[in-house]
C-alpha cells in the first residue's frame, strides 16, 4: 500500500490552503514544490517524499475561505 493511501484510509483529507515557506523550512525540505499536504483534527501529514513529515502546528497553514 502506498503512504498516501494509507493516510487516506486513517481519515486524512487533502489541504487545498496555502504552506508559508517556514514550514518547509523548519522540515529543511528540499523540494517544496512536491509537497502534497493532508490534514485530519488538527495534524499535517505531507505526501509528497519518502519523508513523510508531519506537524501538529497550525503555524504556516493558511486555509483557503472559497
Amino acid at each position: 500500500m502506498r503512504f498516501v493511501e494509507y493516510v487516506r484510509e486513517q481519515g486524512y483529507r487533502r489541504f487545498y490552503g496555502s504552506v508559508d515557506q517556514s514550514v518547509y523550512q523548519s522540515f529543511g525540505c528540499a523540494q517544496p514544490g512536491k509537497a502534497v499536504w493532508h490534514v485530519k483534527d488538527g495534524s499535517f501529514q505531507c505526501t509528497g517524499c519518502r519523508e513523510q513529515c508531519e506537524t501538529d502546528s497550525p503555524e504556516g497553514f493558511q486555509t483557503s475561505l472559497f
